[in-house]
């Protein structure tokens, strides 16, 4: 029997173990990859750029033939009157006769083709394409870097939050081996209560902590998963080597900007561009433009409704020619929506210097924060270091009995907060080299 509820408790062990899903160890790269290949805010870009080819088929139209067909069916009730000299019909000069021309029920169709030849305005607009569909994949690129940067973030976020976690859990670890050193001692007279009680104290406040991590963790483990566009049921486990953090420094350090290659620059330069097309194509509008035209019409008049009768008789009629639309007047619309665009060139004119110089600033301090976080780094080491070798002196002379708990509990409380001074200072370090990849535009070194 008891063999038998043995077994029953292994498998259902294994089936809750099997029901949670397996973590998925990813790198940075990894990451970034399906971020890219997933995120909605990227597919939202490419749909716009292929919304964009689409209104420029659209606009392409207005160079083949237009070809428009209409056809009308009327009822006249009272015919039109002209009049007629009088002197077709024998009557006296200066005399005129009405008569009514036509049949009451009409039915007329007219086909009409028109072809541009001459528009300056149109031929004005063709460079405007290269410039529209520039700015459409910088606007994806610029969607891109911000995936990236977003993605790397909440990435180190979350390697960071593990870190401090693993580091509070080996503090755990050790508070619990002093916990029993502690009772041992006291049950044979080396130790007072108020020692046990006050390391139980140090280790309520670590579980504390610890389990704000975990919450923490969760929410990061969550966010990644949004950002990298898998089910939330699908974990994910960030790992990277952390043995030394600070080994490609100097690659960062080498980092240079160049203001005219990012991708804020070039689209307000394409902004410009676009602005200059467009001024020139507005008033190219005030040239006249020239067309092809052909027509052909059918019309048929009756007496009553029935105008498909055998009896009806139909008749044709067709024309082409050459038309010229010279514009004359406008109300100084054109003149006005000129001076916008001047406005407008100017304003993205400002906003470029703006920005160039924004990144200048963004990149100095960004190197800066880099550098900091290097010195800041290397003095944790160092701190690390001492205070564990410090901690673990006072614990081989506490356990000889010639150390007090408070000091050791002192050493070890410092130690703690050395080891999440130094993880903290880790990915300020990694938060500092992706910022200054984003102020350099160089986003894309992540992948590498």
């Amino acid at each position: 029997m008891k063999s038998l509820v043995l077994s029953f408790v292994c498998l259902l062990y294994a089936g809750i173990a099997g029901a949670q899903p397996a973590q998925h160890p990813v790198s940075l790269v990894d990451c970034l990859d399906m971020a890219l290949t997933n995120s909605a805010q990227l597919k939202k870009a490419r749909l716009d750029r292929q919304g964009f080819e689409l209104r420029l088929r659209e606009s392409r139209s207005a160079a083949y033939p237009q070809i428009n067909a209409d056809v009308r069916y009327g009822y006249s009730p009272v015919l039109p009157t002209e009049l007629l000299p009088g002197e077709l019909f024998g009557q006296a000069e200066g005399t005129y006769i009405p008569a009514q021309f036509g049949r009451p029920w009409q039915l007329t169709g007219i086909v009409t083709v028109e072809q541009r030849i001459y528009d300056e305005s149109l031929f004005r607009g063709i460079p405007a394409i290269n410039a529209g569909r520039t700015i459409s994949n910088l606007l994806i690129e610029r969607t891109e870097e911000e995936v990236l940067y977003s993605t790397a973030n909440v990435f180190y976020q979350t390697l960071q939050t593990e870190q401090l976690l693993r580091a509070m859990n080996a503090n755990l670890e050790k508070l619990e081996a002093l916990q029993r050193i502690a009772e041992l001692q006291l049950a044979n007279g080396y130790a007072i209560p108020t020692d046990v009680k006050r390391i139980r104290v140090a280790r309520t406040n670590l579980e504390t902590q610890r389990q704000n991590l975990y919450t923490a963790i969760a929410a990061l483990h969550q966010s990644l998963q949004f950002f990298c566009g898998v089910p939330y049921d699908e974990k994910l486990d960030p790992v990277e080597e952390m043995t030394n953090p600070a080994a490609d420094s100097l690659r960062w350090q080498s980092l240079t900007l160049e203001p005219e290659r990012t991708t804020e620059h070039l689209l307000l330069l394409q902004n410009l561009a676009l602005n200059r097309i467009q001024t020139r194509s507005l008033w190219a509008e005030g040239l006249p433009n020239l067309s092809a035209y052909v027509t052909g019409l059918f019309q048929t008049q009756r007496d009553d409704a029935n105008i498909f009768d055998t009896d009806t008789r139909w008749y044709g009629a067709a024309s082409f020619g050459l038309k010229i639309d010279i514009p004359i007047f406008d109300g100084f619309r054109r003149t006005r929506k000129v001076r916008l665009l001047k406005l407008e060139a100017l304003k993205l004119e400002e906003e470029q210097r703006q920005v160039d110089e924004a990144k200048m600033l963004e990149f100095i301090q960004a190197r800066e924060q880099l550098q900091n976080a290097l010195r800041a780094l290397q003095t944790q080491t160092d701190n690390v270091a001492l205070a564990r070798e410090i901690t673990d002196k006072l614990m081989l002379q506490y356990k000889e009995g010639v150390m007090s708990l408070t000091d050791l509990l002192t050493a070890q409380t410092a130690l703690s907060e050395a080891e999440t001074n130094y993880w903290q200072q880790v990915f300020a370090y990694k938060l500092a080299v992706l910022k200054l990849l984003k102020a350099s535009g160089k986003l894309e070194e992540l992948k590498k």
